[in-house]
């Protein structure tokens, strides 16, 4: 298979995923709020940022470093590199399963009144925190598959994986409500999930034959593990800032603003973290693609593939984020039935938070698939901290609104001017260039969709929520696709689609 077939495939199954993925949040959580109160749906959310963030800490970037690392040696058939790379890489996980349920027990006794969690759910959060950190090291052990799956750029067997995970998920879900378990349901929904998808990744690893030869397996030994370490820990402190970014939110929110403030920040940004994931499942089933062009020494296709995944990934989140501010007031008073709801300027900040996280998220991917870290990882570190520290001075006074410019600014003032030093330096373009030409295109999508978007909301604001809504959000994505066509790409890359799809018509209608 070749490797733009591969890349279909892996970012139709990825799409495939998120559509799976939105059906299961628009199902599960009417379903939780029916059976939870917001304070114990805002704990719920906790939980799993806290454990999350636990997991992040003790993986100390190995899962990063052991999927680009196997990438270098998968085309090798004449050692026994490969093989040596997943034996060590699986030892390392087990290793790092044991701590993390280790750690889940201790910090789960004083983490709630740390944390600010009211009295009376306090067991419960304890038991959640423990048993939700032993599901996370179970699933530890089986993610080796995946990564051998991402070495070989086969993400859409891991998207199916996943999908039918979320099956398994939203059905003991349901019935552990039904039930009377409560908050405990839900750790059952994600047990359930976590367990069926590392096992299917397993067994299509084995079918598709991705495993070493009998005599190619070679064996465990430390400079591989050093090598893993080292990459490991410079992309550790990365993920430590990405993830104090991306995930401290909620304890940021919980701290200085309280449970159900949490509650509704984890459901009024769904749109937009599903948005995201849009962007992001682009950029993902691209790392193997990028990583394998470095390895063979493919520059002049790397330069030009990376430059259209920025100009695409931010006109591609510009409209999305755009779409998604129109329609988020209506889709959350329909969604939560008027439980939920926030400022709209705040939808608005939320769509700039895009299109920035987008082009910065870039950026700082290249830097990390090249294994030459340096200095980045202080910086994004510092970004992470700077953040966390920003969003706890400004919360108490300006709410939501301020966690969402305190991510805005710090991710602008640290990975977006660094990262595109970094990629200007390593695929030997000029900086001004990145910075006022790649993302104009972006620029363009973000403002029109904007007016069309202002132009409709006027239009549109006397009408019942339910009419709003069917009328914008259809209009709304027509508008964007329009603008996202006609602005958004680069002339190579519309030549390209436009090519593809006179194959695609030739192929099943050609003899029409």
């Amino acid at each position: 298979m070749s490797r733009f077939k591969r890349f279909v495939n892996s970012l139709v199954s990825g799409y495939l995923l998120i559509g799976a993925n939105i059906l299961f949040t628009l199902a599960s959580v009417p379903l939780a709020l029916h059976y939870l109160s917001k304070e114990q749906f805002g704990l719920w959310a906790l939980v799993t940022q806290v454990c999350n963030f636990n997991l992040l800490l003790i993986d100390l970037g190995m899962s990063g470093a052991l999927a680009r690392i196997l990438i270098d040696h998968k085309d090798d058939q004449s050692s026994t590199a490969y093989g040596t790379v997943i034996q060590t890489g699986f030892l390392v996980l087990v290793a790092q399963g044991v701590v993390l349920a280790a750690v889940g027990g201790v910090i789960s006794y004083w983490l709630p009144q740390w944390m600010d969690v009211p009295q009376e759910y306090w067991r419960v959060f304890r038991i959640l925190v423990i048993w939700q950190c032993v599901l996370l090291a179970l699933s530890l052990v089986t993610r080796i598959a995946a990564f051998i799956l991402q070495a070989h750029q086969r993400y859409d067997v891991s998207n199916y994986s996943i999908l039918g995970s979320l099956v398994i998920n939203f059905g003991v879900l349901w019935a552990g409500f039904a039930s009377n378990q409560g908050l405990y349901s839900l750790l059952l929904g994600a047990g359930a999930a976590s367990l069926s998808s590392g096992l299917f990744s397993l067994w299509q690893t084995y079918r598709l034959r991705l495993f070493p030869a009998k005599d190619r397996w070679g064996r465990p030994n430390w400079i591989t593990f050093k090598e893993l370490f080292f990459y490991g820990t410079d992309m550790f402190l990365i993920s430590v800032g990405h993830q104090l970014v991306t995930a401290s939110q909620v304890p940021v929110i919980t701290r200085t603003l309280g449970l159900e403030t949490a509650a509704v920040w984890s459901i009024a940004t769904k749109l937009f973290t599903l948005s995201q994931q849009l962007f992001s499942g682009l950029v993902g089933v691209s790392a193997a693609a990028f990583s394998e062009m470095m390895v063979r020494g493919e520059r002049v296709r790397l330069q030009t593939r990376f430059r259209d995944l920025v100009i695409l990934g931010v006109s591609v989140s510009a409209a999305l984020g755009v779409t998604m501010a129109l329609c988020n007031h209506a889709f959350l008073k329909i969604w939560t039935h008027d439980r939920i709801s926030w400022a709209i300027e705040n939808d608005v900040l939320m769509a700039i938070s895009l299109v920035v996280y987008a082009s910065t998220r870039c950026h700082i991917w290249l830097a990390c698939m090249t294994k030459k870290i340096g200095a980045m990882k202080y910086v994004y570190f510092a970004e992470g901290a700077a953040f966390v520290c920003l969003g706890l001075v400004i919360a108490p006074h300006f709410g939501l609104t301020g966690v969402i410019l305190s991510g805005i600014i710090t991710n602008l003032l640290f990975s977006g001017i660094y990262g595109i030093r970094r990629t200007a330096e390593y695929l030997d373009v000029k900086a001004r260039e990145i910075l006022f030409q790649w993302p104009r295109p972006g620029a363009l999508v973000f403002l029109s969709s904007m007016m069309a978007a202002v132009g409709l909301w006027f239009a549109t604001r006397s009408l019942a929520t339910l009419a709003q809504l069917l009328v914008c959000g259809p209009l709304m994505g027509i508008i964007a696709g329009i603008c996202l066509w006609r602005f958004g790409l680069s002339e190579g890359l519309r030549a390209e689609g436009l090519a593809r799809l006179r194959q695609l018509r030739a192929r099943f209608w050609g003899g029409v």
